[in-house]
């Protein structure tokens, strides 16, 4: 039976072509806790919280006075011993009244003026000597001083195992990352660090060489590296960890933590390739035709006419190579490659469809290269073989999307300074036999809300000639808003999950040094097709641990493709098909002529943080009438 999930209310006002209020999409949602497997239970905190105090008690604040103003020199009560050397700079405070909350009426700190900085300039047995760096700048004494705030960022290696019982390595990082991220002077970034020697082709003791930390620290702001590993230590389980420096890969601190509570190993099945781990009840919307694998990640894929003839190729990357394939009685075969330089190339996405208007379809590359993207688009010539270049080292994301009844659209967007993302998404025209960005997407002004091409779509869902704008949010909840900024519709289903990470763009810190800023997880397609009389909505859905409540944790249990129907009344659940191995890439549904039915085309890639070996499987689909 179909879920309805708009309201008799709501489904009034659509009718009236009114603005619905705020609509929730999907059941009753679930304590987070349920929806972890059984045979995982949490880790205490107890090894962990040790872990992050002896790990803080390497970088212990300082604090003190001034007791002393002699002209220019000042004398603190800081002495031998104490973590402060000659050179360290320290903040200098003015302490005020006291605070006091106007409820409670508890003491609650004293009022403070930043005086700026002053410098050590020796250290002697019980007492120092400092001079202020701001000759204006007049200290007293009873006057503080304290070492400036450092926010210290760490990444978690991939924990390695010594023993014989079964540990959830994923689930084991996880909580080590949580755990820092907790203390207010720490961080983890969102980088998977696992991934990225995977990447590299790199071993942890590898990637915590001199060389290979400054390739490291070009991809991510990160200060030190923890590597944990589980051992038994006198008949007992430890958890044993070294901290190395990024800025010159020495060990600085490495100890033992007797810890008997280690999160268990999933279940044997769930590790093996190619095993069924769902068997939900479904309705045959779908039916399977067949798949093909590829013994690499494959990072995206389209389908469209490149060369005119009417029937459809299939365009596949992965980071470097563009590879054209023709379907040949059911089966890929392989007629072309285009490559890129293997080094510096990463390929993002890919898109296929005819926007120049000649009757073959461009292919569009979105393409970082270090900190920015080189994106480019390839095109055949009649009666010439190969793919030509038509546009070079574009500094954009591009994303083609396909609103039901009407041409592709071809939108773009820039990276930025600070975020992977910046500025309006922008449609791209080709006008006098070259691209060119033209107006911004009619996306509403969201106080808060920043739109990003890839995770949305438009779609006139009422006939009123307005496209309302569709999207993924931040937190993989789908989200409908109309043009003038009224939500009307927000899933409590999670929808996306994509693990995958875009990381373009650089921020500069304070200090003056430039670093990576904040990654974005990729978003994928979102599509509408008419099928029948019907109109549906799919949506990726990627299966992750915790069911979106734990955002950092990006273990995939499976993957599938959500339809909600649109009707008359909103959306009702339609299909969702079974979950298969490995998170799902991409996918495309290809309406077939006059309304009879559709073929659909699904790409799950099965990478794992630990395993070298990744494989990818487009599987195919009939879509009966």
């Amino acid at each position: 039976m179909y879920q309805a999930i708009f309201s008799t209310a709501a489904a009034l006002l659509f009718k009236n072509r009114a603005l619905p209020k705020t609509i929730f999409v999907g059941g009753v949602l679930t304590a987070w806790l349920l929806a972890m497997p059984s045979h995982a239970p949490a880790q205490s905190s107890a090894s962990l919280d040790r872990l992050v105090s002896q790990i803080e008690s390497m970088f212990p604040p300082l604090e003190g006075y001034i007791i002393a103003v002699d002209g220019t020199g000042l004398t603190l009560d800081l002495k031998q011993g104490m973590p402060v050397a000659r050179g360290d700079r320290l903040q200098l405070v003015r302490y005020g009244r006291d605070l006091f909350h106007p409820v409670t009426k508890k003491k609650v700190g004293r009022k403070e003026t930043d005086l700026g900085e002053i410098e050590v300039l020796e250290v002697r047995q019980d007492y120092s000597l400092a001079r202020a760096l701001n000759p204006a700048v007049l200290p007293q004494a009873g006057d503080g001083v304290r070492s400036p705030f450092q926010k210290l960022s760490f990444l978690v290696a991939p924990p390695q195992v010594k023993s014989k019982s079964s540990i959830n390595v994923d689930r084991l990082r996880y909580n080590m990352e949580s755990r820092i991220n907790r203390h207010p002077r720490f961080a983890v970034p969102a980088f998977d660090f696992g991934l990225w020697m995977i990447d590299e082709k790199l071993t942890v003791r590898a990637a915590l060489q001199p060389q290979n930390l400054q390739r490291l620290l070009r991809k991510v702001r990160v200060d030190f590296v923890l590597v944990p590993r589980v051992r038994v230590v006198k008949g007992k389980m430890a958890l044993h960890y070294q901290l190395v420096s990024t800025a010159d890969g020495a060990v600085k601190k490495q100890a033992d933590i007797l810890s008997s509570d280690m999160p268990v190993a999933d279940a044997p099945r769930e590790r093996e390739r190619g095993t069924q781990t769902s068997f939900q009840r479904k309705n045959d919307l779908f039916r399977f035709v067949g798949k093909q694998e590829f013994p690499y990640e494959i990072i995206d894929f389209d389908v469209g006419d490149l060369d005119g003839d009417g029937e459809n190729e299939f365009v596949l990357i992965d980071r470097y190579r563009i590879m054209i394939f023709a379907n040949k009685a059911g089966r890929l075969r392989r007629i072309g490659t285009v490559k890129a330089n293997k080094i510096a190339s990463h390929f993002l996405a890919v898109d296929v469809g005819d926007i120049n208007g000649n009757a073959r379809d461009e292919i569009f590359v979105t393409n970082q290269v270090g900190d920015r993207l080189q994106s480019f688009a390839l095109e055949s010539r009649r009666g010439e073989k190969g793919f030509h270049h038509i546009w070079k080292d574009a500094n954009l994301y591009f994303r083609i999307i396909r609103p039901m009844g009407k041409p592709p659209v071809l939108v773009s967007q820039s990276p930025g300074f600070r975020n992977p993302f910046q500025g309006p998404i922008k449609k791209v025209l080709f006008q006098n036999g070259q691209y060119r960005q033209g107006a911004d997407l009619n996306t509403p002004e969201i106080y808060g809300t920043h739109f990003i091409l890839y995770g949305m779509t438009q779609q006139d869902l009422n006939g009123n000639g307005t496209a309302e704008t569709v999207m993924l949010d931040d937190n993989s909840r789908l989200r409908i808003y109309t043009p003038s900024g009224k939500l009307i519709v927000k899933s409590s289903d999670y929808y996306g999950h994509d693990p995958r990470l875009i990381d373009v763009g650089v921020k500069e810190e304070i200090t003056g040094v430039v670093r990576q800023g904040d990654p974005v997880r990729f978003r994928g397609r979102l599509q509408f097709v008419k099928i029948g009389g019907d109109r549906f909505l799919l949506l990726p859905r990627n299966h992750n641990a915790g069911d979106g409540f734990l955002d950092r944790l990006v273990i995939v249990e499976g993957s599938g493709l959500t339809l909600l129907r649109l009707t008359a009344e909103g959306f009702e659940k339609a299909y969702e098909s079974t979950k298969q191995k490995g998170f799902l890439g991409n996918y495309r549904v290809i309406p077939r002529k006059n309304g009879a039915g559709a073929d659909v085309y699904m790409l799950r890639v099965d990478k794992t943080t630990w395993a070298k070996n990744v494989s990818s499987t487009l599987s195919t689909y009939e879509w009966p009438q």
